[in-house]
């Protein structure tokens, strides 16, 4: 069962970490072309990027995923914001990958606690900590999606069902917009705390076995 876990758990840290050079050689690659050279052979220039980032990933994922709860708490800040931010975008502003992130920081977090061999004296700051900073995370998500319907013009949009219509005013939009966020942030909040506790769990469970 440990061994299962280890496995389950290695891979999904290896496409965690592998990911990121693959986007961000593949979308540079991309936007170079398109610079400097119009979009001409486009194709190659993307796959080019392609293939660097999965080069890059060949020499050091394994070191990565070795050294996953290691690593600088600031370089994990960056790389959830930035999966925060791409799977937004992915979901064309419908934050539903947002929560399934939420709960792998949960997760990771009750992980990084239990292989340094910390207590439950050092647990409930961190989940706490790792739960306020993934709403706040949420927060800037649904600022976004204001932003983002707000500009596409849902103010005075006419929304209709056969059992409710209304229009989309100044007030409707805030409110709409206050409340959901409300209940978005919080249901971000308590998944990463609920994720958190259930992986510790969990790991001190199989650890006694």
């Amino acid at each position: 069962m440990n061994k299962l876990v280890v496995i389950i758990e290695s891979f999904i840290l290896a496409v965690f970490f592998g990911l990121l050079p693959v986007v961000i050689c593949f979308v540079t690659a991309g936007l170079a072309n398109v610079i400097f050279l119009e979009e001409k052979g486009i194709t190659y220039w993307a796959l080019a990027g392609l293939v660097v980032g999965l080069f890059i990933d060949i020499i050091f994922v394994k070191s990565w995923v070795k050294k996953a709860y290691q690593i600088n708490s600031r370089i994990m800040v960056a790389l959830y914001v930035f999966y925060s931010i791409g799977v937004f975008g992915l979901c064309m502003g419908i934050p539903v990958l947002n929560f399934v992130l939420c709960m792998a920081a949960g997760a990771y977090t009750a992980r990084r606690i239990y292989h340094n061999k910390a207590g439950p004296a050092e647990f409930e700051p961190a989940v706490r900590k790792v739960s306020v900073f993934a709403a706040a995370v949420m927060a800037m998500i649904c600022f976004l999606m204001a932003l983002w319907a707000g500009i596409g013009g849902m103010i005075g949009y006419r929304f209709e069902t056969p059992f409710l219509s209304f229009t989309f005013t100044i007030p409707v939009f805030f409110i709409i917009v206050l409340t959901g966020g409300a209940l978005l942030v919080l249901l971000q909040y308590y998944l990463t705390r609920i994720s958190a506790k259930a992986t510790f769990k969990l790991s001190t469970l199989n650890s006694v076995r």
